[in-house]
């Protein structure tokens, strides 16, 4: 199949960008303002319980005289904790209704040292957002296509480090789950081993490691929990909900304090950073 390589000087070459590319075609699409707008609010609650940022800003490394650039910043779990820390914060999203979170948090916390952006990293060019020490791209670059140039545009605008963090070995196995009960075909995400090869290609040779992350998810309801369902796994029809309304109510366990939660579907992420 030629999109899966290509001869450079008589040897045989991986084009890792193509293979992400064509990876990602049969994907739900996640990176549209209007999906990330709407599921703002939501966001913000699924996130409460979530110890994934104390374990990616453990390893963050950011001086008080630094500037931080946080790529697709979300409602500012890492942003805010990065500004309080550094001598100031670029936070870049598509979504404005998650700039408008972040804003507030950073006002009820008394933080002045954050910029907002409103955009897409691919919309930008690297002269636009400027040179900062440290780059992170928190769950942000998943599903985004051509990601190599993204990853070259992100080397040059850092000065210290850059981390990034994405899908580790199988981490749609979830999704895999329940599209198996609602007899649909499943496809894998290009995981962190596509984007640790294109950077090695760039000459850029980084260290990988695995963030353990042992989130649960707690819903008050069933209802809360398929909505979590249609952001992970696109949109369902009245035939599908129902079916994982069922197989939702049998599998779900109650906690002491009311709440709902289904023991799969815990996030596999792996963080990429490297020294400039």
């Amino acid at each position: 199949m030629k999109h899966i390589q290509k001869v450079i000087n008589n040897d045989y070459q991986v084009d890792w960008n193509d293979l992400w590319n064509h990876s990602l075609k049969n994907l739900p699409k996640k990176n549209k303002k209007e999906s990330w707008d709407n599921i703002a609010p939501k966001f913000n609650k699924w996130m409460e319980k979530d110890d994934y940022p104390k374990k990616i800003l453990s390893r963050i490394e950011a001086e008080p005289s630094d500037s931080v650039l946080d790529i697709g910043c979300g409602n500012g779990v890492i942003t805010i904790p990065l500004a309080e820390k550094a001598n100031k914060v670029t936070a870049m999203d598509i979504s404005g209704k998650m700039l408008e979170i972040l804003a507030k948090k950073a006002e009820e916390s008394n933080i002045k040292n954050i910029n907002t952006i409103n955009k897409r990293l691919e919309d930008l060019n690297a002269s636009e957002i400027g040179k900062h020490d440290v780059v992170v791209a928190s769950r942000s670059l998943n599903g985004v296509s051509n990601i190599q140039m993204e990853l070259e545009k992100i080397n040059e605008i850092a000065q210290k480090y850059v981390y990034i963090t994405l899908w580790g070995v199988d981490n749609r196995n979830f999704e895999r789950e329940i599209a198996n009960i609602l007899g649909k075909e499943s496809h894998q995400h290009p995981d962190y081993i596509y984007v640790y090869n294109m950077l090695h290609q760039m000459g850029i040779y980084a260290n990988v490691e695995m963030l353990e992350c042992n989130t649960r998810n707690y819903y008050s309801n069933i209802e809360e929990a398929l909505e979590r369902l249609r952001w992970r796994i696109g949109d369902l029809n009245k035939d599908d909900e129902s079916i994982l309304r069922d197989y939702l109510e049998k599998k779900m366990i109650k906690t002491r304090d009311g709440s709902i939660s289904f023991t799969k579907g815990k996030a596999d992420w792996v963080m990429i950073w490297w020294k400039k």
